[in-house]
């Protein structure tokens, strides 16, 4: 008997997640490291941190090679929000060289400047980091796909768009307005998966969420294993 062909689901990936790749592998952490003269040692503490990240889309990016034939998106409010993530973790770094308390570190009155040339070469290597994961291709002369698709958010005139986004604000103790914001446009769009580092908001709205909208929030650690039973049975229908 053949197996049963599941059709490519679709995946959104959360600022979170994409900022650690863009900081681990995309090179903008070691890029400050060298520019705040901070030793090897602060990179692989954070590269440790940041691996859940790393593994996921890396595996996004090799999902051809891996016979994963999904969908992934990322929507440009997300991407507004990783520039701001940066900037905040230049900040971090910025007054830990100086030595500024920890509790001091929320205080505006202790934001740091950021110097120009800092931040236009961390600028320059986020756009390079950028490159494997939307720019289009080419293969045998055909044009591919970005591996990751950016995606305009869902306008307030789209129908249902008050429901969604109100429901996931009044309903989900945990969700901010971004986080409503990025997850109605996923649902929308009609995702089967949301991939998120925020383990309180899959906590309290995992459930609300698959129940209401048939869309899973998933930790990159999740989504790793949803991806390895993808590829394990894209492998035995090829064999049949």
């Amino acid at each position: 008997m053949k197996g049963v062909t599941i059709p490519p689901q679709r995946w959104y990936i959360d600022t979170n997640v994409l900022t650690h790749w863009v900081l681990g592998h995309g090179g903008v952490l070691q890029l400050l490291c060298h520019q705040f003269s901070l030793p090897d040692q602060f990179f692989e503490v954070y590269k440790s941190r940041y691996e859940p990240s790393l593994s996921f889309i890396n595996a996004v990016i090799d999902k051809k090679n891996q016979g994963i034939h999904d969908d992934f998106f990322v929507s440009h409010l997300a991407i507004n929000e990783l520039f701001s993530a940066i900037r905040d973790e230049m900040r971090s770094i910025i007054l830990f060289n100086k030595g500024c308390p920890i509790s001091m570190w929320r205080n505006p009155r202790y934001d740091p400047i950021i110097d120009a040339i800092d931040y236009q070469a961390v600028y320059q290597q986020t756009l390079q980091a950028f490159i494997p994961l939307f720019e289009n291709g080419k293969k045998d002369g055909k044009t591919q796909d970005s591996v990751i698709q950016l995606m305009v958010e869902q306008s307030p005139e789209s129908p249902n768009y008050w429901d969604v986004y109100s429901s996931i604000l009044f309903l989900v103790k945990e969700a901010k307005t971004h986080d409503a914001t990025l997850l109605t446009s996923a649902i929308l769009d009609k995702a089967d998966y949301f991939v998120t580092l925020d383990k309180s908001l899959i906590k309290n709205a995992k459930k609300m969420l698959n129940d209401e909208y048939h869309i899973v929030l998933v930790h990159p650690k999740e989504a790793m294993n949803i991806i390895r039973t993808k590829r394990k049975s894209g492998k035995q229908q090829a064999k049949k």
